[in-house]
């Protein structure tokens, strides 16, 4: 192939002067010239305003350009790109590798999305010969583009700042962003890239330079030197959202961590009551809990509470959920089962009363269910009162615990699902508190 013309268009369109290009080209060509889109479908504002998905697309562009020169070893390549078309091309030849033979003759750009301070330096002249930058001095959407993309700026109005000459320079119209294309009415025609871009894609004449910009007063001048170092304010502002949510999850992180050391402060002055026997013996249980309390890993742990009036106990489970228990209701036994049966790995703890007056199967009707069907998953009853009779005898037959009262059934809770509990990553941490506590159907 002896010579290779590229064109990429931007965000919001399909590229249909890309086709008008290529019939102008093939027109006044008198040597064999090959024509090549680059097309990406519509491009939304909002795969433009994310980084990530700019740099997909550049990736995309930059394997399709080397694949197509390594296959048609063109002599001579050339350039057209409008609007994010610019910034998929540039950044494209700034990162092919160093020994890969690519050079582009003429670069042409046109709205360029581009920071007007992108060093062009580092790529002339050994991967690009000249860089023409048209631009059109009424583009409000390179307003935008600086003003709210990041890393993004509007080379395509005001032009790039460097060293210009007859291999790089800037050329300045009065039309808007699409001008390239469109008459004054904004419909389409083809005279400016007629007249401007064919020229120099089919030859190798010196660059016509030119300037219909009136010039600038002081206050123009000066919002023209805002606009192209706004990038600083851009990033701050565009930050703002992260930085605040670091700084509120922060301090979510201080609080509970100053809040746990008051905790643990306190029962530390209790285990020095305690050792100098200054404290009661109901005190002392409950600052055993306190401290078993403190050990508990931050995860979620799922129980199955078993009771046909289970709002006597909706205090309990609240508190019982901060230390990360999720209690699945269930009123009777028969419902019971059929939940555990069903998933008879998913409970780590089953709390149960011990009389239902609706329920023929109370009692230890369930304990028995459970080990009859092979489930042995810790079994705690919390009752209203009971004889240590009673207590020992639950226990006998192999149930965790008989107990009455929070601190207590928190004592048997924490005794029978946590002594060997590790503590969770934080994603898991995250995912689970987005999961929450399952509820009862």
């Amino acid at each position: 192939m002896d010579h290779l013309v590229i064109t990429v268009h931007g965000i919001r369109t399909f590229g249909d002067w890309q086709g008008r290009l290529e019939k102008e080209i093939l027109a006044k060509s008198r040597s064999p010239i090959t024509v090549h889109h680059f097309v990406y479908g519509y491009f939304s504002m909002m795969g433009f305003i994310i980084p990530f998905t700019r740099w997909l697309l550049v990736r995309r562009f930059k394997r399709e350009l080397i694949d197509l020169v390594k296959r048609s070893k063109p002599s001579r390549i050339d350039i057209v790109a409008h609007s994010f078309g610019t910034h998929l091309v540039s950044w494209a030849l700034r990162d092919l590798p160093a020994d890969l033979k690519l050079q582009v003759n003429t670069l042409i750009l046109a709205g360029s999305v581009l920071r007007s301070d992108f060093y062009w330096a580092d790529l002339m002249p050994g991967r690009v010969t000249r860089v023409i930058n048209d631009c059109g001095a009424s583009d409000v959407a390179l307003i935008a583009s600086q003003f709210l993309v990041p890393l993004t700026g509007m080379a395509g109005r005001t032009g790039f700042v460097g060293m210009t000459g007859p291999e790089f320079c800037n050329r300045y119209s009065l039309f808007g962003h699409s001008g390239y294309f469109t008459d004054d009415a904004g419909k389409p025609a083809d005279e400016y890239m007629s007249r401007a871009w064919v020229p120099l894609l089919l030859g190798s004449d010196p660059v016509e330079a030119f300037d219909r910009r009136n010039a600038p007063t002081p206050w123009r001048g000066l919002t023209i030197w805002l606009s192209n170092n706004f990038e600083p304010i851009k990033l701050a502002f565009l930050l703002s959202p992260v930085i605040a949510a670091l700084i509120w999850v922060g301090a979510l992180y201080i609080e509970a961590n100053a809040a746990k050391e008051r905790i643990t402060s306190v029962v530390d002055l209790a285990e020095i009551m305690k050792s100098k026997g200054e404290l009661a013996g109901t005190s002392s249980s409950l600052l055993a809990t306190m401290q078993q309390a403190l050990n508990v890993p931050l995860q979620r742990t799922y129980g199955l509470w078993v009771d046909d009036e289970p709002r006597r106990n909706v205090q309990e489970r609240r508190i019982l959920g901060t230390l990360g228990f999720c209690f699945v209701l269930e009123k009777n036994t028969f419902d019971a089962m059929r939940r555990l049966t069903d998933d008879p790995q998913k409970y780590s703890v089953i709390v149960s009363d011990f009389r239902r007056d609706s329920d023929p199967a109370a009692g230890y009707g369930l304990f028995d269910s459970m080990r009859k069907s092979e489930i042995s998953t810790p079994f705690v009853f919390y009752v209203a009162n009971f004889t240590n009779v009673q207590r020992q005898e639950a226990i006998a037959k192999g149930v965790s615990d008989e107990v009455t009262g929070a601190v207590p059934l928190l004592q048997a809770l924490v005794n029978a699902v946590r002594p060997n509990a590790e503590t969770p990553s934080r994603t898991r941490l995250i995912l689970e508190q987005f999961k929450g506590c399952p509820t009862s159907p």
